[in-house]
């Protein structure tokens, strides 16, 4: 019995390295689309029912935070950029007078929130309004100073009526 177990043990050893070099070489082609996957922007997700399909775009942390997720709409919007833009500045104008910056862009908005606020893949003008400054706080009430002295607005306006659905500060 040892004879025939010698006998198998260099074909055994042969069989075990072919395995090895075939797992390796699928271990280093794994890593290699892992690596590529993030640079080159394919991505593949199983769908998930009550989940935005695969055409969502990039998600902003805050507003995924919020539960906000956004999506790329494929039907034009009733309102075009500019008035969009027009309608947010005289809903916020204290936002739209004060941000370093604002930006406009048309999204699909899926939201569920407190409240009754729900939106499924509503066509929406998402406007941005960056560097807003923060009043400081009355020292006599709270000393602690604000960890950062400017704050974000997302506005949203649906696409159709300019309407404002919703409006979140981050």
């Amino acid at each position: 019995m040892s004879k025939q177990r010698q006998k198998q043990s260099p074909q055994s050893r042969r069989v075990s390295g072919i395995v090895g070099a075939m797992l390796l070489t699928i271990a280093a082609i794994w890593l290699v689309w892992l690596v590529l996957q993030g640079h080159v922007g394919t991505t593949f997700s199983w769908p998930v029912p009550g989940q935005p399909s695969s055409n969502s775009a990039l998600q902003i942390p805050p507003l995924y935070a919020e539960g906000i997720i956004l999506g790329h709409p494929s039907q034009p919007a009733a309102l075009n950029q500019q008035q969009a833009l027009l309608i947010a500045n005289q809903v916020e104008p204290d936002a739209a007078a004060n941000a370093g910056s604002s930006h406009a862009a048309y999204v699909l908005l899926t939201y569920t929130g407190p409240g009754g606020a729900n939106f499924n893949n509503t066509p929406a003008w998402m406007i941005f309004y960056r560097g807003i400054p923060l009043d400081p706080a009355d020292a006599a009430v709270d000393p602690t100073p604000f960890p950062q002295s400017h704050h974000d607005l997302y506005v949203f306006l649906d696409a159709n009526t300019g309407k404002e659905l919703l409006a979140i500060w981050v």
